[in-house]
């Protein structure tokens, strides 16, 4: 193997809204890149420099218009794609949690990359397709984004 592969970061936004949507969390669907047609967290690349919150706070932004301040590291998958998830690609992703209180002002802010973002039950999306590392989370059963020792508080 090449010395000059090696994994990327991902930082994937698991943003949830106990108040109007208990056990839901943020989606959308994949509409171009590597994982293409699979539901989402908001999320991207962990920038030079830039810390775990900052990355998820940016992401959150520029993707759904939202902001965001308490973020907790609750989760971390290490996903070696497939081929027909875009092949070739290894990433280690970690996913913050956030809690967002209002979310009036969510928007796709990059309609040509994915779809509308919807608040979607956590069990739901075992049945969903899922970009591989949400896929992962998801099928891990010690993960529950919900479980009280994940609390930000």
């Amino acid at each position: 193997m090449s010395s000059s592969l090696r994994p990327l970061v991902g930082v994937a936004v698991l943003a949830v809204n106990p108040t109007r949507y208990p056990g839901c969390v943020l989606v959308s669907q994949r509409l171009s890149s590597h994982g293409k047609g699979g539901y989402q967290l908001p999320g991207g690349h962990l920038e030079y420099k830039e810390t775990f919150e900052e990355c998820a706070q940016r992401e959150l932004k520029e993707e759904t218009n939202l902001d965001c301040s308490n973020l907790k590291l609750i989760h971390v998958t290490n996903t070696i794609f497939s081929e027909e998830d875009g092949g070739s690609k290894h990433y280690v992703t970690l996913f913050m949690k956030t809690i967002i209180d209002d979310d009036s002002t969510l928007k796709c802010m990059e309609p040509q990359k994915n779809s509308d973002w919807i608040w979607t039950k956590w069990n739901d999306l075992k049945t969903m397709k899922l970009f591989a590392p949400l896929r992962q989370a998801v099928d891990n059963l010690d993960f529950n984004p919900f479980d009280d020792n994940l609390r930000l508080n």
